[in-house]
């Protein structure tokens, strides 16, 4: 899996906007991985070949999917701090947690093409504040 971010600007300002390359094996693994994160109580870390990790956090406070692109701190003093963000942060409750598990395992099924992380919120929460997502499934 790669996961290129990007930033856009928008009315509202500066926005991340995510992209993610995976053959449907690794939706599927990637689906493996938010599972881990909904049985376990510390954060489960998914590593991807383009230098971002992705954080799976089971916070039962969030009541909707929250992601974020951060660092290992969440500390930003330089610019270079701020465009060397290298963690997607995903947080949700175990039920949107097994939400995101399901959307990921169906996606891995549509085939190729793309859809976006919009698809997930029609049936469940995405919080309004998170980066917009563009999933491609690639077949190789």
């Amino acid at each position: 899996m790669r996961i290129e971010a990007r930033q856009m600007f928008r009315s509202n300002g500066l926005i991340d906007d995510l992209v993610l390359y995976a053959e449907p094996e690794e939706y599927h693994q990637f689906a493996d991985f938010v599972g881990k994160a909904i049985s376990s109580n510390t954060p489960t870390l998914m590593l991807s070949e383009s230098g971002i990790s992705i954080e799976i956090i089971r916070d039962e406070a969030e009541e909707e999917l929250f992601t974020s692109l951060q660092n290992k701190t969440n500390e930003y003093f330089s610019m270079d701090d701020w465009n060397n963000r290298d963690i997607l942060r995903i947080y949700g409750s175990k039920s949107v947690l097994t939400d995101l598990k399901e959307f990921l395992n169906d996606l891995a099924g549509w085939g190729e093409g793309y859809s976006y992380i919009s698809e997930y919120s029609e049936a469940s929460g995405y919080s309004s504040n998170s980066p917009e997502w563009r999933l491609h499934v690639e077949i190789t």
